[in-house]
């Protein structure tokens, strides 16, 4: 099967592949769609999700001649999003793209308005990517041993996408494996977050790779290492942390796709097989790599089996180190 190339991204060929999928697919809505399709991305603009979704919305308007609507809806580390495809019918017209807070999320927050197994389906688990431990040029630390060092002579501050988001979990864990301690700054998302770091509002950020690359390339940020077991196929050079120091240290994320539950199985079936041929194409598997990303992909049995694990794995690791939100 040949796959065209669009400049704005991987998954704007996923969705569109999708279409022809699901207009196969007996007892949906003749000529899907027939209104507006809206993305629902529960972060603020500029983080990598966001930049996903819009890759996708222009192809998408192009193949379906219907407004792609990308909604951004930050708040809560992405709970407050997440909870309009929840409550939204399940037919198609509003999707979900989320990362693994999605699931650490609710064990941050006092009262999470969904349930984050029953509530949802998962589609497909597109990647898999490592965080970046990045700090702000001004840091004396060129290396994550000079970083501990640093860290206990004097208080930094650092930050991520959210308050109890992957990127904000790998900072509680690096302190609490190193012990030393450093003020969470919490923002609606990664750009703003970047944004800040840049600046030199804040000095340690642990960020997913797509957002931040451009930014280390530049000199604005300096990387120092990354926050998975193994090292990034992409970035060989690049440490982990525990192979600088921190033995043992391990945290990463995925990104999927994903629907109001009830969303008919034909429907999930048909958009899994069409990214799952995405992601195996040297096409998409690089642009994936080029992001920072691991290529993933697997049934809608396997995402869902993904997310249960993780949900019993952070819940257990947030109620450990008492990581709670005021509210």
């Amino acid at each position: 099967m040949r796959f065209a190339r669009f400049r704005s991204g991987p998954l704007a060929m996923v969705l569109w592949v999708c279409s022809g999928a699901i207009l196969a697919q007996p007892g949906l809505e003749p000529g899907f769609p027939s209104k507006p399709v809206r993305i629902v991305v529960p972060y603020a603009p500029g983080g990598g999700l966001d930049i996903l979704a819009r890759m996708a919305s222009g192809p998408l308007n192009e193949r379906w001649g219907v407004p792609i609507i990308v909604d951004n809806r930050p708040g809560a580390s992405g709970i407050v999003g997440t909870q309009i495809v929840a409550k939204a019918a399940p037919d198609g017209y509003t999707l979900g793209m989320v990362s693994v807070e999605f699931i650490t999320a609710p064990f941050v927050y006092r009262q999470s308005p969904y349930d984050t197994i029953k509530d949802f389906t998962g589609v497909i688990h597109t990647a898999s990517q490592s965080y970046l431990l990045v700090v702000h040029p001004s840091v004396a630390a060129q290396s994550v041993r000079e970083l501990i060092a640093l860290c206990k002579l004097r208080s930094l501050n650092y930050t991520s996408s959210g308050l109890g988001g992957m990127g904000h979990l790998s900072g509680a864990l690096f302190q609490r494996m190193t012990g030393t301690q450093m003020v969470f700054v919490n923002y609606k998302g990664t750009g703003p977050a970047l944004t800040d770091t840049i600046a030199g509002q804040v000095q340690v950020i642990f960020v997913n790779p797509l957002p931040a690359m451009p930014h280390i390339k530049s000199g604005r940020l300096r990387l120092l290492a990354s926050t998975d077991a193994k090292r990034i196929a992409s970035m060989p050079d690049v440490p982990t942390i525990a192979e600088s120091g921190v033995p043992g240290f391990s945290t990463n994320g995925w990104n999927a796709l994903i629907a109001p539950a009830g969303t008919p199985k034909p429907v999930v079936r048909s958009i899994n097989e069409a990214v799952a041929a995405i992601i195996k194409s040297s096409y998409g598997s690089e642009r994936i790599l080029s992001g920072g990303a691991e290529p993933a992909g697997g049934t809608p049995e396997e995402i869902n089996a993904l997310m249960r694990a993780d949900y019993k794995r952070w819940s257990d690791i947030i109620r450990t180190m008492k990581i709670r939100a005021e509210y």
